[in-house]
């Protein structure tokens, strides 16, 4: 779980996933605001 950087609220479910190589990008909308969480 990620928290949102505008409210602090906790985000589940990413609305879209994707590989770049050796990076996992999830891509989150909460405050209608999109924010991405990279993991190696």
């Amino acid at each position: 779980m990620v928290k949102c950087p505008t409210c602090g609220k906790e985000v589940e479910t990413p609305i879209k996933e994707w590989n770049l190589g050796k990076i996992h990008v999830k891509q989150y909308e909460c405050c209608r605001k999109k924010f991405r969480e990279y993991i190696r």
